[in-house]
């Protein structure tokens, strides 16, 4: 009795690794290393999580590093901070707190604490921020989902790598498996959400 199960749950996985294969050729052509000054000028910052202390975990100051990093450099006049509601805090305050306490200039940033999920934060991104042309930042892992998620909304993006930290190999292990699930769980939101 257990073999079928296991057949299907073996199936599944080829089919969900499948799909992650298709999306990260479509959507390598996409991610860069650098971009020019001129062009992408307004970025997304995606939310993830927040620790017990109520500050950004080491995946999110990842991403706020690599933030710094573009800011110093020139290449950003408007950031999207997008994240959920924390009981104390929001994700984009503590994204906001940190960037601002690193010398960013605060009339750079914009608040988001809706964006409770990478769909969630793209659409709102284009549809009431009014953001289309925008350069995607967060971790490799992340950036295939982000990327396609946003093209299925017409958006015209590019993503960077916020790769700026080490992490543990149980930890990257995760956060590709969860990507797995998570792309078709976004095409799900994709057709049933669009035109809400």
């Amino acid at each position: 009795m257990l073999y079928p199960f296991l057949i299907l749950a073996f199936l599944l996985f080829l089919f969900l690794v499948g799909c992650r294969i298709n999306l990260v050729r479509q959507t390598k052509p996409f991610i860069i290393k650098q971009k020019k000054k001129t062009t992408y000028r307004k970025a997304i910052v995606f939310g993830a999580g927040l620790n017990r202390n109520l500050l950004p975990t080491k995946v999110l100051r990842d991403r706020l590093d690599k933030t710094i990093q573009l800011v110093q450099a020139g290449q950003l006049d408007r950031i999207l901070l997008s994240g959920g509601k924390a009981k104390k805090i929001s994700e984009p305050k503590a994204m906001y707190s940190y960037l601002v306490e690193r010398g960013i200039n605060p009339n750079l940033l914009i608040l988001d604490e809706e964006g409770i999920s990478t769909f969630d934060t793209l659409k709102r991104a284009k549809q009431y921020f009014q953001l289309n042309q925008v350069l995607l930042i967060t971790q490799k892992f992340h950036l295939p989902r982000a990327i396609g998620i946003a093209q299925q909304l017409d958006m015209d993006v590019i993503g960077i790598a916020a790769d700026t930290k080490s992490f543990k190999i149980n930890s990257i292990v995760w956060w590709y498996f969860r990507e797995l699930f998570a792309w078709i769980w976004s095409l799900i939101k994709i057709k049933t959400r669009m035109g809400t």
